[in-house]
């Protein structure tokens, strides 16, 4: 009987499981018009249903897909407040006429508040009811991030939007500081601060399961005008130690001039809304036939000579810049370490741990495979997306990561035949640029966003 009652019990949670998947919403396209209380079209309006954006064309003309269902729509254009339309969509395509109304933007009507905590509600931290600063969460601010600044997601849109148009969310919400825990560092908290205009990238302790909090954002609100430089610490302080004297060992580097001023210029906007703004990059110049960049513990690149002279914009130099400062932000090399410490037996993990001769040998090894075998496929992947992120957040044109890697693409196959990549640091150029264009969509989202937050 008891054999019978679990198998009667399973056959209920797959006849569940079957309910839920056959009630899933189906999609579908929606064309339409926006126009205004006149009846004239609205032209570079946009409309978004969850995580679809689309936008006018000149004729007020529109296509979005959505679920069936109950929908709340954000309908958005330039200088005027966010308008939440309530749809019912059926089965079939619809067209839609729309009406915009033009009301003026409006700011949240609550007192200022020190932080905008962006923090998974599920994570114990130790921030007191009683505590020194005032706050408010992401669950607490969620509709009225929407209502007057027809943000849905704003733990996605804190890591799109440019500086000056989170100063401007902070002024609508009515909040000092946007905080927020970067998910590929351990650790740390991002904080955005509305005086300053600028990120800084705050570590916390955390012990039994619990953020210490409390401490360093009292701290930061007593005064957030000091943003005090990283300093690379414990295995990336070791091998930053190691990059510089390593690389001049293999080739002539030029680290002053007039090309490195123009790359440190570029740079700057890129780092500036990085995951480590506060890290000192150091730039180099590598004189060498080789097309190729290089980015290393500590805050360290370097580009080839021929790829600097390859790139035809300050956008395309940005692209390859804020690629290789992912791989550095997100800390890569590090993990990489950490990746061939746990596969050593444990009399190597007690030499690296004590500091001896052999330490600074595996430190010099692993800067070595990153020069000739590059970073795992996984993190240039990654350092892609993160790079567009960059450059879009930046003001640079999102579009030159494309042209970048389309430029590296036809040198691999002049160079090779198309046989390899153009250096054996990278995956497949062809993927990448695919992967890149796939990112698109939700850059264009919250470039529009960020556009109409400084509208308003």
């Amino acid at each position: 009987m008891r054999i019978r009652k679990h198998w009667i019990a399973l056959l209920v949670v797959l006849a569940f499981l079957a309910a839920g998947c056959s009630q899933t919403p189906k999609v579908i396209k929606i064309a339409g018009t926006i126009v205004d209380e006149q009846g004239r079209p609205v032209p570079k309006a946009a409309l978004v249903i969850g995580s679809s954006m689309a936008q006018t064309s000149t004729a007020g003309h529109f296509t979005i897909s959505a679920p069936t269902g109950e929908n709340k729509a954000v309908l958005l254009v330039k200088g005027c407040r966010p308008q939440i339309i309530h749809l019912t969509l059926g089965e079939e395509p619809q067209t839609l006429t729309l009406t915009a109304r033009r009301e003026k933007p409006s700011r949240h009507s609550g007192s200022t508040v020190d932080y905008l905590l962006l923090i998974d509600s599920l994570r114990k931290t130790d921030i007191p009811s009683g505590s020194d600063f005032t706050y408010l969460t992401g669950a607490e601010m969620r509709e009225t991030a929407l209502i007057h600044a027809g943000i849905i997601d704003l733990e996605t849109a804190v890591q799109y939007l440019s500086p000056a148009a989170m100063r401007r969310l902070c002024d609508i919400l009515k909040v000092r500081h946007i905080v927020w825990i970067q998910k590929d560092l351990d650790n740390h908290l991002q904080v955005f601060s509305a005086r300053s205009g600028r990120i800084t990238n705050l570590p916390f302790e955390e012990s039994k399961g619990v953020a210490r909090l409390a401490a360093p954002l009292a701290n930061l609100a007593k005064d957030d005008s000091r943003f005090a430089e990283e300093k690379p610490r414990g295995i990336e302080a070791n091998l930053a130690n190691e990059v510089k004297s390593y690389m001049e060992q293999l080739y002539d580097v030029t680290y002053t001039g007039r090309d490195i001023r123009r790359i440190e210029r570029v740079a700057g906007p890129v780092i500036a809304v990085s995951e480590r703004p506060n890290l000192q990059f150091t730039f180099g110049i590598l004189e060498t036939k080789e097309y190729n960049a290089y980015a290393l513990p500590g805050g360290y690149i370097y580009i080839t000579r021929p790829l600097l002279e390859m790139l035809e914009s300050d956008d395309e130099l940005a692209a390859v810049l804020a690629h290789e400062s992912a791989h550095i932000t997100h800390v890569h090399a590090v993990k990489s370490y950490e990746r061939q410490v746990a596969l050593t037996v444990a009399g190597i993990f007690l030499a690296v741990a004590t500091g001896n001769a052999e330490t600074s040998f595996d430190f010099v090894r692993l800067i070595g495979n990153i020069i000739t075998e590059g970073y795992s496929k996984e993190q240039e992947y990654d350092a892609d997306r993160t790079g567009l992120r960059y450059i879009s957040r930046a003001g640079y044109d999102p579009e030159a990561m494309v042209s970048l890697l389309t430029k590296l693409r036809d040198l691999e196959y002049r160079l090779t035949g198309g046989r390899q990549g153009y250096s054996r640091t990278h995956p497949a150029t062809q993927n990448r640029i695919k992967q890149v264009q796939s990112e698109f969509p939700t850059i264009e989202y919250y470039r529009f966003i960020d556009q109409y937050l400084l509208s308003l």
